[in-house]
């Protein structure tokens, strides 16, 4: 099977126009049969205004999706306590409607591979340690407020705009309980993986912690401790001879193709207004990284 992999649309007013001509530039030209989408689409309410989009652009064959820490802002608002709630009261119905798979809520099957997935969140595993600012020390609970400890304007959004975030790690130990038990429930099949946050240090695109002056570092290194999910990566390690490739997005950066111990990994690394797409090639049982290739604008 032929795949067009994205992530991070954010089909936003602003630039849905640029983002979905790109998207039917590569569906034109590379006549992919299937649309793989690693999260970060659009805002909850949405959902089916930019599913809708995707099957007109993509009117045969299958759209898979794992939602992103984007599509689920706006569900606090809405009365949803909890991710789950958020993809009941916004997703579900427009992904049945329109024939869209999502992977936070079930696997794909076809011929080759399974496909396995969903959001993962960010377990803080991949903070820098030791960052202090003004002599101040980066606590746990800073991390767990999405701020801080000095006076800035950046802050991490989610803990305003999605449900039931202050919890952090709550939510990211169900994640990786949820992908692992969909893992399990495909047998002996090889599995593509598509996670938005990146589950190995590999693919968040940024440079090594150990880079970082911990006494002086740049406000950014604090929010590096949401860029992904550590946890998900120790347990994905014991599937390994299972796994025939895996993709993800989030940190807005490009990583790979890169072997992760076994199998291809990349991060596509679309920015916003500015989307990245990759063709790969399913063919075999497993994926060499020579089978993703990146299409252009």
């Amino acid at each position: 099977m032929k795949l067009l992999v994205t992530s991070d649309l954010h089909l936003v007013r602003a630039w849905r126009v640029t983002v979905l001509e790109a998207l039917t530039q590569w569906v034109r030209e590379a006549s992919p049969e299937a649309l793989v989408v690693a999260g970060d689409i659009a805002v909850a309410a949405e959902a089916d205004t930019v599913l809708r989009e995707l099957r007109r652009i993509f009117p045969h064959g299958p759209i898979i999706i794992a939602l992103g820490n984007h599509d689920f802002w706006g569900g606090a608002l809405a009365g949803c306590r909890t991710l789950g709630a958020t993809i009941e009261r916004f997703w579900q119905v427009p992904a049945e409607r329109y024939n869209v798979t999502l992977l936070d809520k079930e696997n794909f099957y076809s011929d080759e591979l399974v496909f396995v997935g969903g959001y993962g969140h960010y377990d803080l595993g991949f903070a820098a340690p030791g960052l202090r600012y003004e002599g101040k020390m980066v606590t746990r609970e800073h991390y767990l407020r999405g701020r801080p400890p000095i006076e800035t304007p950046l802050r991490w959004r989610d803990f305003d705009w999605m449900p039931g975030v202050s919890d952090v790690l709550k939510i990211a130990h169900a994640q990786v309980e949820a992908v692992q038990s969909k893992i399990l429930a495909t047998g002996p099949h090889h599995i593509f993986l598509v996670l938005h946050t990146p589950p190995f240090e590999e693919l968040l695109g940024v440079p090594d912690a150990s880079m970082l002056d911990p006494e002086d570092p740049p406000i950014r290194a604090f929010f590096r401790a949401y860029l992904g999910n550590r946890a998900m990566g120790e347990m994905l390690r014991l599937y390994s001879e299972q796994i025939a490739g895996a993709v993800c997005g989030h940190t807005h950066r490009a990583a790979g193709p890169v072997d992760l111990g076994g199998f291809p990994g990349f991060n596509v690394g679309s920015d916003y207004g500015a989307p990245r797409g990759f063709i790969v090639d399913t063919k075999e049982p497993t994926i060499g990284i020579s089978s993703i290739t990146e299409l252009v604008i």
